[in-house]
């Protein structure tokens, strides 16, 4: 099995899944019949995967590049790409054998692994094992479901996956020894988080999604954990051991670096689709909407200048915690800074995901405590108090309306206009009506009143397609991917 495994490792390279993509956006242009357009990406899949196969170049490069390697972009690759090319033509249901084939892999695993020495609680499964099952489950039930269900189904799966992954699924008895002994309390006069080990991570690479998953929830989490988290350790990293080439410190530049650059490619794929259908804090934020619209409170449209005012307090926030990440590295010997005594992750110690994300996964008890007065005399704990009300009352009063706020949001809406998933428009099949303005959660009017470009993704768009699903008109807003037509109105 490791084997077969082996053979599918050129398919979990970004790059690789950007060549195909980008060569599969010029043959999706071409006047060629769909037939000879398959064979076309047929062939180009096989070179790409033979020159993946036999690279020669330096080993260092070498490393870096696996560095990237992901069992997301496996699932990528081999699942959710090819579902989308076949989407809609007879070959179709007969490409369902395969989520089917992976979906039964994952199962067969946990099922002949024996349990771990934690309980019941644990299950032992490697990881490609798990996301390809994860990602074959939600493949299988696209075929069935309308795209708001399957939304949800998704934006609920990989929840649990992000948030409980770490407490449920370990990769083997070792990792799960491992993350054991890395239990403990927090660092005094340090005020670190508990140091965990996420599921899906190792010594020679760092794991990280575009959307928000909090490094900081139960046993470490699936993931290492969101944007802002790597930006912080790039900003905290020490130039002058790095410029000495100090071994230890040029492998970590090596990681973070692979990190960031794997995140950028995702971004280039899918933009803010990441927030709309996987962010398990706006998936938490949901179930407070749903809760005001179980009590039949409406929700308020903010006008222009509060949205515009959530953007640039939410990017202050960002820039904020990022400049106070560059100023721990400078930390004296009495731990402070000018004076100041600033923790490990200053930006994670405002966020309301710290708070909300490792209680989601552990209750109550899991949470991490406020910080002291002490700490940028009462700046963090004043601050975390403040942004979690505002988390809590943005969703309550508004949809949304966090999300205009949020700095990793912020990170993805700069590749929503040169994404290769993207929002388009037929304005001759337009009528004005307002649908789309409507339903849009981010109150988008971009939409409706552009009558001139056909890529219509916004900023702020997550993707979420409610306008194409209730536009009234026929063929008028659509989904592409690489020039594609997966869904229109």
């Amino acid at each position: 099995m490791n084997l077969f495994w082996k053979t599918l490792e050129p398919f979990s390279s970004p790059f690789l899944l950007l060549f195909f993509l980008l060569f599969f956006h010029a043959v999706n242009r071409s006047r060629f019949s769909y037939p000879f357009r398959l064979f076309i990406l047929a062939v180009m899949t096989g070179i790409l995967y033979f020159a993946y196969s036999s690279l020669g170049i330096n080993e260092d490069w070498l490393l870096f590049l696996k560095r990237l390697n992901s069992p997301f972009v496996l699932a990528l690759s081999l699942l959710v790409v090819p579902a989308v090319i076949l989407y809609g033509k007879k070959i179709y249901p007969l490409f369902l054998i395969v989520p089917i084939f992976f979906l039964e892999l994952a199962i067969w695993k946990i099922c002949s692994s024996d349990p771990l020495s934690g309980g019941f609680h644990w299950f032992r499964i490697p990881c490609e094992y798990l996301i390809m099952g994860v990602v074959s489950f939600l493949v299988i039930l696209s075929f069935f479901l309308s795209v708001d269900t399957l939304r949800k189904g998704a934006r609920i799966t990989f929840f649990i996956l992000l948030i409980y992954g770490g407490f449920v699924f370990r990769q083997d008895e070792s990792d799960y020894q491992f993350m054991l002994t890395r239990r403990g309390e927090a660092i005094k006069g340090k005020f670190n988080a508990v140091e965990t080990h996420p599921v899906l991570g190792s010594e020679n690479a760092l794991s990280y999604l575009p959307s928000a998953p909090c490094r900081f929830s139960a046993d470490g989490g699936y993931v290492q954990g969101c944007v802002m988290e790597l930006l912080q350790r790039i900003y905290q990293f020490d130039d002058t051991k790095s410029m000495s080439s100090h071994p230890g410190f040029t492998a970590f530049l090596s990681m973070i670096l692979s990190a960031l650059l794997f995140l950028i490619l995702l971004h280039l794929i899918g933009a803010r689709f990441w927030c709309g259908w996987i962010c398990p804090l706006s998936t938490l934020g949901d179930l407070l909407d749903t809760l005001r619209r179980w009590v039949r409170f409406p929700h308020y449209k903010p006008p222009e200048k509060l949205k515009m005012s959530f953007f640039y307090s939410g990017f202050s926030w960002g820039v904020l915690g990022l400049l106070l990440a560059k100023a721990y590295a400078k930390l004296g010997p009495d731990g402070t800074h000018l004076g100041c005594r600033i923790p490990l992750y200053p930006f994670c110690r405002l966020c309301p995901g710290q708070l909300v994300c490792p209680a989601a996964s552990r209750g109550w008890e899991g949470h991490f405590s406020l910080p002291g007065m002490e700490w940028m005399f009462g700046l963090f704990k004043i601050g975390a108090v403040t942004l979690l009300t505002v988390y809590l009352l943005s969703f309550l009063a508004a949809r949304r309306l966090w999300c205009r706020f949020c700095p990793m949001g912020m990170i993805g809406g700069l590749f929503n206009r040169v994404s290769l998933l993207r929002l388009s428009k037929n304005s001759t099949n337009c009528s004005g009506c307002g649908t789309c303005n409507e339903v849009c959660p981010m109150n988008i009017h971009h939409v409706q009143e552009e009558m001139k470009q056909k890529n219509v993704s916004h900023f702020d768009c997550l993707l979420c397609l409610k306008c194409v699903t209730h536009c009234p008109k026929k063929k008028c807003l659509s989904l592409e991917f690489c020039g594609k037509v997966i869904k229109e109105s």
